[in-house]
């Protein structure tokens, strides 16, 4: 039974892990085509990229706020099993590294600070009920705290991650290359809602999956209908 069902786990995982590259392929053409179209001269953008280039030029130059990105990781842990119904025993963070106590143990636990911004995420809630002429300041913070997180995931991803054995390295990797880019288009829609509204994202998401979809059957199946040939 046991082998039966690490079996039926693996091929579930490759079938989810295709799934994943094809929403991320999806969302990445939607990316580019609306990349172009950013007002960059604008003041918005100006201050959610200064913030951006801000929180990297202390990151390179001066130093890594290791403790902190820890902290946001072991809690992002603990939210996470929440949310899947588990319960925290107990949560440890220094610079060192942390451990976050659960008990259940599942794949999206374990990868849930690889993609979820802990602190953009707390940033973008003040945005959101802060009075318009506020705003702005906050544009700033969520640049500053999304380079944190892309920078820190990286630093933290280059060396030895125990969270990603769970799902294996290929499937994490996967997951987290298609959650972040998921979670940048959803912060384009927050930031420039004219340039790229939450209902056409969805839309033009929807259209590239059936569109990567029919591409790869016109592309896979004259082989497909040479094997059943083959085999018949």
């Amino acid at each position: 039974m046991a082998l039966k069902n690490s079996i039926l786990g693996f091929f579930l995982k490759i079938i989810i892990g295709i799934l994943l590259i094809w929403l991320g392929s999806a969302v990445a053409c939607v990316l580019w085509q609306t990349l172009p179209l950013l007002p960059w001269a604008s003041v918005e953008s100006g201050v959610f990229f200064g913030g951006f280039a801000v929180y990297l030029l202390i990151h390179f130059l001066l130093y890594k706020p290791i403790f902190s990105h820890v902290l946001a990781h072991e809690l992002t842990h603990a939210l996470a099993a929440v949310m899947m119904g588990g319960k925290v025993s107990s949560l440890e963070a220094s610079d060192k590294g942390g451990t976050t106590v659960v008990n259940k143990s599942h794949v999206l636990i374990s990868l849930a600070p690889y993609v979820f911004p802990f602190y953009t995420a707390v940033t973008v809630l003040f945005y959101l009920v802060a009075a318009p002429q506020h705003r702005i300041y906050f544009l700033g913070l969520i640049g500053f705290t999304y380079a944190f997180h892309i920078a820190l995931t990286l630093y933290s991803l280059s060396h030895h991650q125990p969270d990603l054995q769970e799902g294996g390295v290929i499937f994490s990797v996967i997951f987290i290359l298609t959650g972040n880019i998921i979670v940048l288009l959803m912060l384009i829609c927050l930031i420039w809602p004219t340039v790229l509204p939450w209902s056409v994202a969805f839309s033009e998401t929807s259209q590239w999956v059936a569109h990567l979809g029919f591409r790869f059957w016109s592309w896979a199946s004259p082989y497909l209908s040479h094997l059943g040939g083959r085999a018949s």
